[in-house]
């Protein structure tokens, strides 16, 4: 996969998704100190852009929104080897909001877009500090397991096999408040036909949703 696909593709994250390259890289090692009682969960989201992402995008009015909607779903909780002290929660959702504002299109030329008009949309415009700012403040004090995500800071990088990207806090409060930077969320993107026109540019048509790979994504908090 080539480095402009990947910034494509990790501005999503997202998720986050989402999936910011402009961040730095960060992930669930980077962690000050492991969580007191660390819990991990299966990760399963669904990711919907509106509208959708395509190589010209379309023509908006200045300051119109874009938004990503992502539906997390945590199951299958379990307590880490040798925690004590509380229960594995139950299975539990959160809800994200990614904003986007209308922007110029930098590659009008290519794109065969204008260069003074403004668009939402743009597939490429999903790797603009603009976009990576917007994931950064939706998943400011995201509720997970009863309490808040707080710092939380999102980045490009790899789960298991796969390109995704990672998310880590301090869960304050709820069922398992953590150390420093002790909560991580790690999602993985499916490798298929949908995702891989994401990474290209969405060459092949509009793409309206990330797919998310439940089988390796996880959450540690």
């Amino acid at each position: 996969m080539s480095l402009g696909n990947r910034k494509i593709l990790m501005a999503v994250v997202a998720l986050t998704l989402p999936l910011a390259t402009t961040v730095g890289l960060a992930s669930a090692a980077s962690a000050k100190k492991a969580p007191p009682n660390p819990e991990t969960c299966h990760v399963s989201a669904a990711v919907a852009i509106s509208p959708p992402l395509s190589v010209k995008g379309r023509v908006a009015a200045k300051g119109s929104i874009g938004t990503t909607t992502v539906n997390i779903t945590y199951s299958s909780c379990v307590l880490a080897a040798g925690a004590s002290g509380a229960h594995a929660a139950a299975g539990f959702t959160s809800h994200i909001v990614v904003q986007t504002k209308a922007a110029k299109d930098k590659n009008y030329k290519t794109d065969g877009n204008s260069k003074k008009l403004d668009y939402l949309g743009l597939c490429a415009a999903f790797a603009s500090t603009s976009t990576s700012k917007s994931l950064g403040k939706a998943v400011k004090n995201l509720p997970v397991a009863g309490g808040t995500l707080k710092g939380a800071k999102a980045a490009e990088g790899t789960v298991g096999s796969e390109v995704g990207f990672n998310i880590i806090g301090t869960v304050k409060l709820g069922n398992f408040p953590t150390a420093s930077k002790g909560a991580s969320i790690a999602a993985g993107l499916v490798n298929d036909a949908n995702n891989t026109n994401l990474i290209s540019g969405c060459p092949s048509g509009p793409v309206n949703t990330i797919d998310i790979d439940p089988s390796t994504s996880t959450a540690t908090l």
